[in-house]
């Protein structure tokens, strides 16, 4: 239809047109942001997927960084770590060199200065690593042992360090006494208390069955030299018992003989030295002279526990100065045969019972004049059997020396056993689940007790999203948290050899973790960029433009613009020809 009102054919062009200026625009714009989406208007859903994909892009990228962080902190903490192996290598040889029999104690003085400051080292290269400022390893001063504490680990590395075994061997030496194979339980207990009762040992009399010995854990928490050689000194004390009451019945002997030998055994001119300026030699005579024939006699006061230690001491020297080491040996033996305390005496001593030993020691100044002649305080011997002012041996200031290296007892079968109350001193003992029944029980031989403890914990994103996170746990190396820092050449250079290899174990196995670390990280690294990779692939398929596409609809919208312009201009004058109709 020809209409001059309405030119139809002129409004159909100018919308094609308008249309076609449109896609034009939207191909334009892609073609050069080379975006396919530009807006959310050219594909809402596109849109939404693609910036979920760019922000897990972005993400993975972070995360990569971050775990290449971890890889930068673990090889700073791997690296300071084979610095403290080397200061643990150099510290073994110290204690090694100071094990050497021909050194004298200035001589491990003098290595010990060398160990004191290599202790300081460790400590200030646990404080001092730091990896952007932040402090790498833990910093907390004490240090766990495999579920144990402290303190039981400082302690069975003293029961396995020989001092069990070169127990037996002193006392079979001066007694003539040794085990029958029986089992020996050792536990560790709060017992009463610092300064107590150090340790005992307990068994069913008169066969000396279900044999145990009870440490005070309260007195040897911790071990400075001082405290590992009275720990030595008092396992020395208690193996004594524990052989006795395995080899006779101990029960039924007089008190005073009982810790007499084993202070005799040990050495006590100290506790002699000591109870004599606290409370006098007429008292400790005295004190001596009522509990003469006392299977139970008291220790509850000072001069009561003076009179059966210190006292029973002086008694079984002179006991020993009258009939000779052989004469020693052979009493124990009629005791082990099964005679009476005073058939004992009656058989083996020149004294018809314990009564006539009473009467000549007790008698006169005798008792006095002991002392003055034979108890000599003032010299480095400590007056055990065997040593020089007893049998003229070598002069021994500490009885224990190291002599035997193995880490359980020789002639018991030794366990140790874990998991009671170590406040109730009667839910495991002699006659009370000596079987251990719910109790971790291990051979002393078998103990171990890796070093273990709180660990510096850092936290690691490796992800795009929440919670996408691993950890890396690092301990301490302080000489506090390796054991360390209580270990004194001088006293005890045995037990050190054994502290640092728990050490060296625990850097090892710190450093094998670090190691570990890194490398997973290695593989994160390497599937995060896989998976960045992959995923700008699938957004680029998403939102980019089809160059090929775009152009190829470029130039046909390019052309279809020609053709309408020129047809819009044409149809313009479709009104013109309706007025020529009418003319």
């Amino acid at each position: 239809m020809l209409s001059v009102n309405t030119n139809t054919t002129n409004l159909f062009l100018h919308r094609q047109q308008t249309a076609n200026a449109n896609q034009l625009s939207t191909t334009f714009a892609r073609l050069s942001s080379g975006m396919r989406i530009n807006s959310a208007a050219d594909d809402a859903a596109g849109l939404q997927i693609s910036n979920r994909m760019s922000s897990q892009i972005s993400g993975l990228s972070v995360a990569q960084r971050n775990a290449n962080d971890g890889i930068s902190i673990a090889q700073t903490a791997e690296g300071a770590l084979e610095e403290v192996t080397n200061v643990l290598f150099r510290m073994r040889d110290l204690s090694l060199q100071a094990s050497n029999g021909i050194l004298s104690n200035d001589d491990k003085d003098a290595l010990d200065k060398e160990f004191g400051q290599l202790k300081q080292e460790l400590t200030r290269i646990n404080e001092t690593t730091t990896f952007g400022g932040k402090q790498v390893f833990n910093q907390t001063d004490s240090i766990g042992s495999g579920g144990a504490d402290e303190a039981e680990r400082n302690i069975l590395n003293v029961l396995q360090s020989g001092v069990l075994a070169e127990s037996e061997d002193i006392i079979q030496s001066v007694l003539g006494l040794t085990g029958d194979g029986a089992d020996f339980k050792i536990n560790l207990e709060n017992i009463d208390g610092a300064s107590g009762v150090l340790a005992s040992v307990s068994y069913l009399a008169p066969a000396g069955t279900e044999l145990m010995m009870n440490i005070d854990l309260d007195d040897f928490s911790t071990l400075d030299g001082d405290k590992t050689n009275q720990l030595k000194s008092t396992l020395l004390h208690e193996m004594t018992h524990a052989v006795m009451a395995n080899q006779m019945d101990l029960a039924s002997t007089p008190t005073w003989f009982r810790e007499g030998t084993a202070e005799a055994v040990s050495g006590a001119d100290d506790r002699v030295a000591s109870d004599i300026a606290n409370f006098g030699v007429a008292a400790l005579k005295a004190e001596l002279n009522g509990i003469f024939g006392d299977n139970s006699a008291p220790t509850s006061t000072g001069i009561e526990i003076a009179g059966v230690y210190s006292g029973g001491y002086i008694a079984m020297r002179y006991l020993e100065d009258k009939i000779g080491s052989a004469g020693i040996q052979n009493f124990m033996a009629a005791l082990a045969g099964g005679q009476t305390f005073d058939a004992a005496f009656n058989s083996t001593t020149p004294y018809a019972d314990e009564n006539t030993f009473q009467t000549e020691i007790m008698g006169g100044t005798v008792f006095e004049d002991f002392i003055t002649a034979n108890i000599n305080t003032a010299n480095a011997d400590n007056g055990a059997f065997g040593g020089l002012d007893a049998d003229g041996g070598p002069s021994r200031e500490e009885t224990i020396v190291g002599a035997n290296g193995n880490n359980t007892t020789a002639n018991f079968t030794a366990y140790f056993v874990k998991g009671d109350d170590d406040t109730d001193p009667n839910d495991f003992t002699s006659g009370t689940n000596y079987a251990a029944t719910g109790l971790n029980q291990v051979l002393l031989a078998d103990y171990e007790s890796e070093l273990s403890g709180p660990k510096e914990t850092t936290q690691f994103q490796i992800g795009a999203n929440a919670d996408e996170t691993i950890k890396m746990l690092v301990g301490g190396f302080s000489s506090d948290n390796l054991g360390l820092s209580g270990i004194d050449l001088v006293a005890d250079s045995q037990s050190a050899i054994a502290s640092i290899d728990d050490a060296l174990q625990y850097v090892n196995d710190q450093r094998a973790s670090l190691g570990a670390f890194s490398n997973r990280l290695d593989h994160a690294i390497n599937n995060l960029s896989n998976i960045e990779s992959n995923i700008t692939a699938s957004r680029s398929r998403i939102q980019d433009t089809d160059f090929a596409q775009e152009t190829s609809k470029q130039t046909a919208l390019q052309i279809q613009q020609q053709a309408i312009t020129a047809l819009l201009s044409q149809s313009q004058s479709l009104p013109q020809i309706a007025l020529a109709l009418i003319g």
